[in-house]
């Protein structure tokens, strides 16, 4: 089953808070110093002038990157990086430009070589609803040989904003040339605009997208190189195909809609495409609407101006059109002006305190904005409905529509709405309380903990609010890997569990979860009536027997068996039931001294299709949710493990995998599922028939 990785590897994607780590083989290097060795090289002479390249003679700058090294560029909001040549024709040099902030911009850039790692070489967002742009970038070379060697533009799926990707020239990549469907399918929302594009023999597909455009393009595969499908519509779509031509030579679907579950569109207007491969299009899930001027003869032509060469790219001397999309992206402008026509505004110039911490919810839309000359502050966050921030001596504003909701204020910063200066006070109930669970790269984690009061998600420290974690009256299960869960919540942490490599803390300070009531909290009594009866009992997390262990058989540290006369046996555990069976006789069944049916937990000699998630040959952890509209239970297919980390509650199931296997018995439909991470999934109907 296709998946669409939610966060790839921190450098290429700059990680979850836009940082890009250093290690032993990578140099880290940001524009601006590149612009002050530039600089120096000047007056420093032949030998500093030699390292950085001959970059007047050819107006633009050059970066030669060693062998066995890769250099990581990191372009900041309202940062331009242009006129640049990276050389990466050394064995074994590599590099990615990482771009996460927003209003940024990435233009007249040349990869020169063949890029050598599984990382992005471009791995960007703008996260601050902003509109950022890429254009005129040379990445033709390709990448070597290897399983999933080189992907092209990848755009991470905090994206929140709009990016228009203009002019770039990319072939031979092993996973995928424009990677854009992240934001819209498990991620932020944003949207990609791609225009005058070129993409030449690259797997898994050349143009892959959430929701967006794509105008005037190429997508070619040939016998050179894998074989990738020509435009991939991820949920939920619209996604616009106008003027382009993909020509798959009979290797590949022209059109693909729908992946893992999720439906998407494709408005297909004047454009040429091939229909050798299964007659050209694969509806997954979705529609392709073919409107007026297509045709099945495509050409394997390079858009006009996009560029054939790194030296041409870095010189910006191709000859091109004007982008189609700048009108697209004025309109859609205007109309979010027009749809969110409250302002409010954060004025810290006048305040007696140095900065003013922030946060406020609206009971509409929101999102950054320039009102009254305010900069768009990168490290201000919006999250849904929510943001949080800190002013000093300037202004951060949010356009919204709806009402303000609640608002607190740590700090003497002016506070206007539409112009008009609102006392916080009136506002002032922002939860008090913050919980951070921190992951690690070494394995997934699993954590529980229950509040007695209200909780809701945040992105504190640079977390991400994860669909798959789950709350409910206070209390919370969730899973890290390498990145950070957050809550914000009032009352007092009653309970914490802790499952892996990850840490915990509390406003800031590190707890300890044994702190935090009983590592097995939860009480399963079974009550004999008389006539013999033998059972078996499983839970997600952890069970033990309270009396003599030789009463009972412990199958493993999540499920156990035994048999009962009369009396009653207590069994204490961590997360829920997930299975009581009865194979001989009956017995009344209390969890927390409230009665339950076991027939409730279902049988899984009845459940007929199974559900694999296999992580043994993934790059690292991945997490996932499953949903079906019927019954399922963790089941021992293929010699999965019964992990105790994974929770099952109703018809959904959430769990992680990292270097072992999850299976699940289940019947009926599957309704939704995701993934975040590269594991390989795979569903078999009837497999108790094969």
């Amino acid at each position: 089953m296709a998946r669409d990785s939610s966060v790839r590897n921190d450098d290429s994607a700059a990680g979850h808070d836009g940082k890009v780590s250093r290690d032993g083989n990578t140099t880290l290097l940001d524009r601006r110093s590149y612009l002050k060795l530039a600089s120096a090289s000047a007056v420093a002479g032949p030998a500093l002038a030699a390292a950085t390249g001959n970059a007047a003679a050819a107006d633009y700058d050059v970066i030669t990157v060693p062998a066995g090294q890769r250099e990581v560029i990191r372009v900041e909001s309202n940062e331009t990086l242009e006129n640049t040549l990276v050389d990466v024709t050394a064995d074994g040099a590599t590099v990615t430009i990482a771009a996460h902030g927003t209003n940024w911009t990435i233009r007249n850039v040349g990869i020169e070589g063949r890029v050598t790692s599984e990382n992005a070489v471009f791995g960007v967002s703008d996260r601050q609803g902003g509109t950022s742009r890429i254009e005129n970038v040379y990445l033709g070379d390709g990448a070597t040989d290897g399983h999933r060697h080189g992907v092209g533009l990848w755009v991470a799926p905090q994206h929140n904003g709009h990016i228009e990707i203009d002019r770039v020239n990319i072939s031979e990549m092993g996973d995928n040339s424009f990677y854009c469907s992240a934001p819209g399918y498990n991620g932020a929302g944003g949207t990609v605009d791609i225009s005058n594009c070129y993409s030449r023999d690259s797997w898994v597909s050349h143009f892959r997208l959430g929701e967006g455009s794509v105008t005037n393009c190429t997508a070619v595969n040939t016998s050179a190189h894998k074989d990738g499908r020509g435009i991939w519509a991820w949920a939920p779509g619209e996604v616009t195909v106008q003027d382009c031509n993909l020509a798959m030579n009979g290797r590949h679907y022209s059109v693909v809609v729908g992946a893992n579950g999720g439906s998407s569109t494709v408005q297909m207007v004047n454009t040429q495409y091939d229909t050798g491969y299964n007659s050209g299009f694969r509806r997954a899930s979705g529609a392709i609407d073919l409107e007026s001027g297509n045709g099945t003869s495509p050409e394997d032509v390079v858009p006009e101006g996009c560029p054939t060469s790194a030296e041409e790219a870095a010189s910006g001397n191709a000859s091109g059109s004007e982008s189609r999309i700048e009108s697209a992206t004025d309109r859609r402008d205007s109309a979010e002006s027009a749809d969110l026509p409250n302002v409010i505004v954060f004025d810290g110039r006048d305040a007696s305190t140095a900065t003013t911490d922030y946060a406020f919810t609206v009971t509409g839309d929101l999102e950054s904005s320039t009102d009254e000359g305010a900069t768009i502050d990168e490290e201000s966050t919006v999250d849904g409905s929510s943001a949080e921030g800190v002013v000093a001596n300037y202004l951060d504003a949010y356009r919204f529509d709806g009402e303000l909701e609640t608002l607190r204020l740590d700090g003497d910063a002016a506070v206007r709405v539409n112009g008009v200066e609102i006392d916080p006070s009136e506002f002032d109930d922002r939860l008090e309380n913050v919980l951070l669970v921190e992951g690690t790269d070494a394995d997934v984690t699993r954590y529980e903990f229950v509040v007695d009061g209200e909780i809701v998600p945040s992105n504190y420290e640079g977390a991400t609010i994860d669909d798959t974690d789950t709350i409910e009256d206070g209390h919370v299960h969730g899973t890290v890997a390498n990145w950070k869960d957050a809550f914000r919540f009032d009352g007092d942490l009653e309970q914490l569990t802790v499952d892996g490599p990850g840490t915990v803390s509390l406003n800031g300070e590190d707890v300890d979860p044994g702190e935090y009531g009983e590592d097995l909290p939860n009480v399963l009594e079974i009550e004999g009536t008389g006539e013999p009866a033998s059972y078996e009992v499983t839970v997600e997390g952890t069970i033990a027997y309270e009396g003599d262990d030789d009463e009972v058989t412990v199958r493993s540290g999540t499920a156990v068996q035994s048999s009962i006369l009369d009396g009653s046996q207590r069994y204490q555990f961590s997360g829920a039931v997930t299975d009581v069976t009865f194979t001989d006789g009956v017995a009344a069944v209390r969890l927390n001294d409230d009665a339950v049916d076991p027939d409730e937990t279902g049988d899984d000699e009845l459940l007929p299709h199974v559900f694999v998630v296999d992580g043994t040959n993934a790059d690292g952890p991945s997490t996932y949710s499953l949903q079906v509209d019927g019954r399922i239970r963790k089941a021992d297919y293929r010699n999965a493990s019964i992990d105790e980390g994974d929770l099952l509650e109703d018809s959904t199931v959430r769990g992680a995998v990292s270097n072992w296997l999850d299976a699940y018995w289940f019947d009926g439909d599957l309704e939704d599922f995701t993934l975040l991470g590269d594991a390989e999934v795979d569903v078999v109907y009837n497999a108790r028939d094969q």
